[in-house]
């Protein structure tokens, strides 16, 4: 009956033991699995601002295209201008040419005159 008893005593402290432990193991759990759940929220969190930092730079992205687009066909239209209109060296010999041939235009109704 001793012996029964001291095996009975070993059996309850081995099952309290394995209980405490398993509470203790439960518990790391419970509290890694809290750690676990907060740095979630804060990468859900953080994730979220990324993805709402990421549309603005994508719209401002596309707002340079324009901007660069439209600043594009703007020099395109001065380059065109800048061909079509005359340099300063053009507009005088054209006046003096023009001055030559009203000169020459005088001389030939002086002589019809005559």
């Amino acid at each position: 009956m001793l012996q029964y008893r001291n095996y009975l005593y070993l059996c309850v402290n081995f099952w309290r033991t394995m209980a405490n432990e398993l509470q203790q193991t439960l518990a790391r759990i419970i509290n890694k699995s809290n750690i676990l759940v907060e740095k979630y929220h804060v990468l859900e969190s953080t994730n979220s601002k990324l993805v709402s930092e990421k549309e603005q730079l994508v719209e401002e992205i596309e707002q340079i295209k324009r901007e660069n687009e439209r600043l594009s066909q703007e020099i395109q239209y001065l380059k065109m201008a800048r061909a079509l209109a005359p340099n300063l060296d053009d507009v005088e010999n054209a006046r003096s040419t023009i001055s030559t041939l009203v000169r020459d235009i005088d001389k030939c109704i002086a002589q019809l005159n005559e």
